[in-house]
């Protein structure tokens, strides 16, 4: 008689003991990195790892940021996040590395990036997790989702820097703008200061005018004719003085003044129309006298002014 032996309990105890042999092989612990790429899932070819290699060295080139990938069956019963950061510690990684760990089996993956990298932001690498790497690693896309790493680590590293250098730029040229504003302002004040010393108004005209009509406030006629001989003889003596000096415009308002002068002389016999007159062409020759004095003097004091000698 043949005896049949269940095979169920059999076939459980041989399951369960393959499953127990199995999960140690699957199930990854988190590792310490000794290369950029450690493929311990087989999923890269040698291609692929040739195009993971060449985003990662064109991301230290350009930031000095070094990404260390990982590609496992599983992250065993850690979170992805925390077996990338048990990863970093055991790594003895620094302030300039970044971990991109991918769970082949789960299809999961998580970039963790310390937060003393210049130029990135918490944001800057959320973006990246959830908008390109997750997607790779959705598809299956293994080698793309280490080369979406680098390269989106590279520009938005590179894309801080370039907002801090335009801000540094706009920046500057606002403090450019407000110099020339500033010199502008001082050269129209120095431009107004020179034609008041000159005894020119903003138009070009002198800012003493005398005029015949009586239409300026009148004094006494002998006193107008001697201040304006008085001020006319001190300034002729003092160009006299000085002639090697002084230079043709002073020359030009003073003989401009002697005319006025003897305008003046020639009006002051007739009627109260030519006493007025008179008036106005003495007033004229003292402002244009005083015009002279004022340029003869900057001649002058230009002629006498110790030169600067080469070097």
């Amino acid at each position: 008689m043949r005896v049949i032996r269940p095979a169920g309990p059999v076939l459980a105890i041989l399951t369960a003991g393959l499953l127990l042999l199995a999960s140690p092989a699957s199930a990854q612990q988190p590792l310490k990195l000794s290369e950029h790429i450690t493929d311990n899932s087989n999923v890269l070819t040698v291609s692929e790892r040739a195009a993971v290699n060449s985003a990662i060295d064109e991301l230290y080139r350009d930031r000095h940021i070094q990404l260390w990938v990982a590609y496992v069956d599983n992250f065993s019963r850690f979170k992805a996040e925390n077996w990338a950061a048990k990863t970093r510690e055991a790594s003895g990684m620094g302030n300039q590395d970044a971990v991109l760990a991918v769970a082949t089996n789960t299809k999961t993956a998580t970039l963790d990036v310390s937060p003393k990298v210049k130029g990135l932001t918490a944001a800057d690498v959320d973006r990246l997790q959830h908008g390109q790497i997750d997607p790779a690693v959705a598809a299956g896309n293994w080698s793309g989702a280490a080369v979406a790493a680098a390269d989106g680590l590279n520009k938005a590293a590179g894309s801080s820097k370039w907002a801090m250098l335009l801000k540094f730029a706009l920046v500057a040229v606002g403090v450019a703008i407000l110099l020339v504003v500033l010199l502008v302002v001082l050269l129209l004040r120095y431009r107004r200061r020179r034609r008041a010393a000159r005894g020119i108004d903003s138009g070009g005209r002198p800012a003493v005018q005398a005029s015949v009509d009586g239409s300026l406030p009148q004094g006494s006629l002998p006193e107008a004719l001697s201040t304006a001989d008085a001020r006319f003889r001190q300034v002729s003596d003092y160009i006299t003085k000085h002639r090697d000096s002084v230079g043709a415009e002073a020359r030009a308002r003073l003989d401009e003044a002697k005319g006025h002068l003897a305008a003046a002389h020639g009006k002051q016999a007739g009627d109260d129309a030519g006493a007025t007159a008179a008036v106005a062409h003495a007033a004229r020759a003292s402002a244009l006298a005083a015009q002279a004095q004022t340029l003869a003097n900057a001649d002058v004091q230009a002629a006498h002014s110790p030169r600067r000698r080469r070097s």
